[in-house]
């Protein structure tokens, strides 16, 4: 692959290059499709978006599930150079009017599993003018007259022309949400380089070849399904199947069906696999290897159980600081990719020695291999690039020979499930509940890894509000994960000199 290269040009070479190798396959069809056939359908999608819609391709929003439809519209996106603004179909209420109304997009690619949540905020997202449906084209037309509403197969060109991108692999390609360090969830700007980088530096560590099928059961608005799964999986000539969401007692069996041959584990994932009954796909596979953390058992009995090498801990990545520390294949320490400069500071800001624990800050050695900032957010980007390091708000050490170890984080994000959680956005969500006065959430140690969200309450003089009136309000109002799982009543919330709530002092209650 040539260095600097974008994603549209990318997948063509990979078209040219693998042809009629099987390239997606989508788990509870078996549809697939072959590398030739995904950049058709990619073309289509890109001739249909230039010759119907060229002067609302700034930015476009896809609000979907994972299907080969919502893979080939982000690739479509990136040959006629608009920008992807990818959300999470488990968004809801503020948070997705956030998401959808910031770049103020014309275009939005959704479904019928979709529409609900969308008219919850058609008053917040008035930029929107078409939606594109993937089904459901009759529901969305009564549900949102004033809009156009097309079938997405209405949109497809019968040019197949491969279009050469004019960007420069520097130039942003998407922009993903990420919880960031404190308030809303952000808007990352993530360039083509960025994607690139991030895949290459999957495939030598996870040993990623052109005979290999991978698992991908995660949100394609995540880095992790899109550049740490697919993209790799791409630019070697392999396999990916691809889910809409997790299932716990389809795993195994998809696994061995379809020839998986390694996959990632993200969130509370390892856990359910563990905690389910055996079944006999689980050693009957083709499975070399996976990675995930926090492993629920020892590394040993986890590969015995499931007859694969389980790769130790040690990698780490963000949305923002993207993919900056790759794990070792035995061992637990991580390695520094060659693309970033990592240290270990005090609260000060100074660097602290080798086995010293602090917040870890990241610097790129190349242009493009991290977020170029927060989308229309620059005090946010200033406030987490500080002395000329961007600090992720983690806690890790390095030891003498330069591994990294990550430990805990120092952020209001909160890790559920595999998401990052904006602390901030919870607290919203549940205050728009007419009994409620204040409120505050932070992560705890959870049963299956990772946090469980922890949400103390302060009700209004009079109210009786229950903890079950408040979790079904959150659970109109916010996405699946981001409910709280604890709710503790207060009499009145602990603040700092700053009034903020006291966080510290609320994690010591029990």
């Amino acid at each position: 692959m040539a260095l600097r290269i974008t994603l549209g040009d990318l997948l063509h070479e990979c078209a040219e290059k693998f042809g009629d190798r099987p390239f997606l396959i989508i788990a509870e069809t078996g549809e697939t499709l072959t590398y030739r056939e995904f950049e058709v359908l990619t073309n289509r999608v890109a001739h249909g978006l230039l010759e119907n819609y060229s002067d609302a391709l700034s930015y476009v929003d896809i609000f979907l599930e994972n299907s080969a439809e919502y893979l080939a519209i982000s690739y479509a996106l990136k040959k006629v150079n608009a920008i992807e603004v990818s959300i999470n179909p488990a968004m809801r209420d503020m948070p997705l009017a956030r998401m959808i109304d910031q770049t103020g997009t014309k275009l939005l690619f959704t479904s019928s599993q979709q529409l609900g949540a969308l008219d919850q905020i058609r008053d917040l997202i008035p930029s929107v003018q078409t939606l594109i449906m993937l089904d459901g084209v009759d529901e969305a037309r009564s549900l949102f007259p004033e809009l156009e509403v097309v079938r997405f197969e209405e949109i497809l060109s019968s040019c197949e022309d491969h279009i050469a991108s004019p960007a420069k692999d520097t130039d942003i390609a998407t922009i993903l949400f990420t919880s960031g360090t404190t308030g809303v969830s952000k808007g990352c700007l993530l360039s083509h380089r960025y994607a690139v980088r991030t895949a290459e530096n999957m495939i030598e560590p996870y040993r990623v070849t052109a005979e290999d099928c991978v698992y991908c059961i995660y949100p394609l608005s995540h880095i992790g399904p899109a550049y740490y799964d697919v993209l790799p999986t791409m630019m070697t000539g392999g396999r990916v199947v691809m889910r809409q969401r997790f299932s716990v007692s389809n795993f195994w069996p998809e696994v061995k069906k379809y020839g998986v041959t390694w996959f990632m584990m993200l969130g509370s994932v390892q856990q359910l696999l563990w905690a389910h009954p055996p079944c006999p796909e689980e050693k009957d596979h083709k499975v070399t290897r996976c990675w995930g953390t926090p492993a629920p058992v020892p590394k040993k009995d986890f590969d015995a159980r499931f007859n694969l090498h389980l790769i130790p801990g040690g990698g780490y990545g963000s949305t923002d600081a993207g993919w900056v520390v790759t794990p070792q294949w035995d061992e637990p320490g991580g390695i520094v990719l060659p693309h970033f400069e990592v240290e270990i500071h005090d609260e000060n800001d100074d660097p602290l020695p080798p086995g010293q624990a602090g917040e870890m800050v990241v610097r790129p050695l190349e242009p493009g291999v991290m977020s170029s900032g927060y989308f229309d957010m620059p005090e946010r980007t200033l406030e987490s690039w500080r002395n000329l390091w961007f600090h992720t708000g983690d806690i890790g050490r390095m030891d003498e020979q330069g591994y990294f170890y990550f430990m805990h984080r120092i952020s209001e994000r909160i890790r559920v499930k595999g998401e990052m959680v904006s602390a901030f956005e919870v607290e919203e969500g549940a205050l728009t509940h007419h009994d409620i006065q204040d409120c505050a959430a932070i992560g705890i140690p959870g049963e299956m890894g990772e946090e469980d969200i922890k949400l103390f309450v302060v009700r209004k003089h009079g109210t009786e509000v229950t903890e079950e009136d408040l979790i079904q309000h959150c659970k109109g109002c916010m996405a699946r994960f981001m409910v709280p799982k604890h709710i503790v009543f207060l009499e009145e919330m602990p603040r700092t000199s700053s009034g903020k709530p006291e966080k510290g002092k609320l994690a010591a209650l029990k």
